[in-house]
């Protein structure tokens, strides 16, 4: 009993030095010397996605908020943004996921414009990435290791989330229809933390007018970019 005992202690010594080891590695407020950003633009070439008009799509507004955004942040000397497309060209779902998943970056941020739930849904939407459940081989320090990178890209996540909720209040004051966690095909084993942005609904008459106006394009990214900025100042969650 005693050995079992002694065998049992250095287990859990070893699980307590590994689980430092990862805190010292990977601190939660360590702010990295540089960072990178991945924008995703929905749909492109002939995927249109939803419309807001006879010639203005889904595809378009995505495309300039990101490309605005790539412009904004071009100003900061720490932080590289990265576009999934850069023009009016169709990136399949399967490539997409693929430049997510082989890009090194440190966040991820999908741009899509809703649709449905009738004429009266309107408001932005703020999904991020689902927590995968813990492993429950509890003495594998490899399970154990990646168990904390995968709740720290969690909650991360969520931080991001909820900055690009509060920044996006200001382009559409109590429009904001909550943060959700779902299992978006896009993200799968990403390695960053990410979210999907739905900016509003074509499918309202109001928001749907104001989604072609290049002004609330700005000022979407406007609040996109203040939301890396944030991100990035506070080194991600605490």
């Amino acid at each position: 009993m005693r050995f079992l005992s002694e065998v049992v202690m250095v287990k859990n010594v070893a699980r307590t030095l590994i689980m430092i080891v990862v805190l010292l590695a990977f601190p939660l407020s360590a702010v990295a010397a540089g960072h990178t950003l991945l924008m995703d633009p929905a749909h492109g070439g002939e995927e249109a996605g939803v419309n807001l008009s006879r010639t203005v799509h889904e595809k378009d507004v995505a495309l300039a908020v990101a490309t605005d955004v790539k412009h904004k942040l071009s100003r900061a000397d720490d932080i590289t943004v990265r576009l999934t497309r850069s023009d009016d060209r169709n990136v399949s779902l399967a490539a997409r996921k693929k430049i997510l998943q082989e890009s090194d970056v440190d966040i991820v941020i999908s741009v899509h414009v809703n649709a449905g739930f009738g004429q009266k849904a309107e408001g932005y939407e703020v999904y991020y990435r689902a927590h995968t459940p813990p492993s429950t081989q509890k003495d594998d320090s490899g399970e154990i290791v990646r168990d904390m990178e995968q709740t720290r890209r969690f909650n991360n996540s969520v931080f991001l989330a909820q900055l690009v909720q509060k920044n996006m209040g200001r382009v559409f004051p109590r429009k904001g229809r909550g943060l959700r966690e779902a299992p978006v095909y896009l993200f799968g084993s990403l390695k960053a933390p990410a979210i999907l942005l739905e900016v509003g609904f074509s499918t309202h008459l109001d928001e749907r007018k104001k989604l072609r106006d290049p002004k609330i394009q700005q000022a979407i990214a406007d609040a996109l970019t203040d939301s890396v900025m944030e991100y990035f100042q506070a080194g991600g969650a605490s």
